[in-house]
């Protein structure tokens, strides 16, 4: 079993924003919290695959701001059709070590709280969520 991701597309007046709602397991976000550890000593990223058509990549990057960031992308990052917009499937998340270690801990916490819902920005009370990234919603489901 793998996690599951709803993109939603949502019209707002500066324009079309992406969306996702997560649903997984309490073990299944333990595997997230895993691959994220995995990541911060890997020089490449780690991908996390889910039950839907959206592969989860996880980038440590010690050039990156202190605050998460996330963008859903095709694979090369290149746009030249509209039919390459619409093809987006990779969601990529970028933090530095100490950003990625919090999100870590958000999601060891998040899969013992029981049944509900926490939002990505939630993750920490010290570090930001990137304001132009999209919005997650992560459902634990028992």
């Amino acid at each position: 079993m793998a996690l599951r991701i709803e993109h939603r597309k949502m019209y707002r007046s500066n324009g079309l924003i992406d969306d996702f709602v997560v649903y997984g397991a309490p073990e299944e976000y333990l595997l997230f919290a895993y691959l994220v550890d995995k990541a911060i000593a890997a020089t490449q990223p780690i991908m996390m695959l889910t039950e839907s058509n959206i592969t989860v990549e996880i980038n440590c990057a010690d050039f990156i701001k202190d605050q998460l960031f996330t963008t859903l992308e095709n694979e090369q990052g290149e746009y030249l059709t509209h039919a390459d917009w619409e093809a987006r499937d990779r969601l990529r998340i970028y933090g530095n070590p100490t950003i990625l270690r919090a999100l870590q801990q958000f999601l060891i916490d998040l899969s013992g709280r029981g049944k509900g819902y926490s939002y990505l920005c939630e993750y920490s009370t010290t570090h930001p969520y990137a304001a132009d990234s999209p919005e997650w919603r992560l459902h634990v489901v028992p």
